[in-house]
């Protein structure tokens, strides 16, 4: 009987296992705030997430996406985990900013000191003065008991 029941177990891992499939690297997201936008490179960026990215984007303005992911599934989509963090570097290959995350927690001072200073507008933009904030008056008159539709008294 006990071997049964092992016999059993083994059956049901084996099942387990057997639908099981893993995407990307799996890389420790807990490590993102050791990261300095500025200052980290591409190099140190896979040493601090112990692995190296899935994907890289490099963009005509000479910066570079980098995209750590990882998708382990269990059973044919019943039970699965996936985490997935997007960083920016620049021209020089230091770390701008976190561009995106997916199933990652940080705390709000990380994920502040992650995003960097907000990007500068591009100089090629014209700059175009808003409207005056002065809002529009309009009169209408109602007439009274007596006066005629859509004549306005004179001096009122």
């Amino acid at each position: 009987m006990r071997g049964y029941i092992h016999l059993l177990a083994a059956a049901a891992i084996a099942l387990l296992l057997g639908g099981c499939a893993a995407t990307g690297h799996n890389f420790d997201p807990g490590k993102l705030s050791t990261l300095t936008p500025g200052q980290t490179t591409l190099e140190e960026a896979s040493r601090a997430l112990t692995a190296p990215p899935t994907k890289l984007y490099r963009q005509t303005d000479g910066t570079l996406l980098a995209l750590w992911d990882f998708k382990i599934t269990f059973v044919a989509d019943g039970l699965y985990s996936r985490k997935e963090a997007l960083l920016q570097f620049g021209p020089d290959g230091r770390l701008m900013r976190l561009v995106d995350s997916t199933n990652i927690l940080l705390e709000p001072w990380e994920r502040q000191k992650l995003l960097g200073p907000a990007p500068a507008p591009e100089l090629n933009q014209a700059w175009t003065p808003m409207p005056s904030a002065e809002p529009e008056v309009q009169t209408i008159y109602i007439p009274g008991p007596g006066e005629p539709a859509g004549l306005a008294p004179v001096g009122k």
